[in-house]
Parts: C-alpha cells; structure tokens; sequence
C-alpha cells in the first residue's frame, strides 16, 4: 500500500511528469533548441522562450545546495521534524526532495546524493516520488 502524500499539483506537464515515475524514470524536459534542461516543467523554455522539447532520462543525482527541518506541521502527511532539501541537479535544474537513508545531522552543502525512489498516493492515485539518499546507499 502507498504512503499518503499532500494532493500533487497536476497539469498536462506535470501528468507526464508523473506517468514517467511509474515506471521509476526520472525525465525532465530539454529544449529541443537550445539543449537546457528545466524543471519544473512548461510550455516554453525560459532561456531561448521555444516550445520544442524532449523529455530526457537524467542521471539521478545532485549535489546539495541547501536544506531546512520543518518542527511545525504543515501537512498531515508530513509530520513534524519533516526535513526537505534543495539539489542541483547535474543536468543544472535544482529540485527540492526528500532526503533519504541520511540524518539531517550528516548533510553537507556541496555533498552528492543520488535518486531513490518511495510509493505514494493522493486523490489523483498512486505513483513514485522521486528522493534522494547517500551515493553509496
């Protein structure tokens, strides 16, 4: 059974987005023109402003930029302490996770981490969300 998640927000992008992690493929969009990969995911790219893309499998992992402990509730679904982290991802764009298999405590800025994958569920259904854990985990 899927973990509960708060509801994604959900539009034509995101729905590919999200139908990828089903099968546990982490794609972005790439601009077919000008190569620069975007997160998250649109009609135009913000660098050239051209509506051509690919959605490209990337590599899964990043170094972190930052990250912060929540010990007050926002979610239900996330209770408290709730710890969330910002990586630039190597393909450039940065993309805000969870951390897995690390403690708050041994995150360092500049450290690499690598894709993991957790189930969840929401009113629009089950699918996998995207975390990232240790490089050696």
């Amino acid at each position: 059974m899927a973990t509960a998640r708060p509801v994604r927000a959900m539009d034509p992008y995101a729905e590919q987005f999200w139908a990828f992690t089903q099968a546990r493929e982490l794609r972005l969009q790439q601009c077919a023109d000008c190569r620069k990969f975007r997160w998250p995911p649109g009609p135009t790219c913000d660098r050239c402003l051209s509506d051509n893309f690919d959605w490209r499998r990337i590599r899964g992992t990043g170094k972190v930029l930052s990250w912060t402990t929540f010990h007050r509730g926002y979610f239900p679904e996330y209770p408290p302490p709730h710890t969330v982290v910002v990586l630039e991802l190597d393909e450039g764009p940065l993309f805000v996770s969870v951390p897995v298999e690390i403690s708050p405590r041994e995150l360092r800025e500049g450290m690499t981490l690598a894709l993991r994958w957790t189930d969840g569920q929401d009113r629009l259904g089950e699918y996998n969300l995207p975390v990232f854990g240790p490089m050696n985990g």
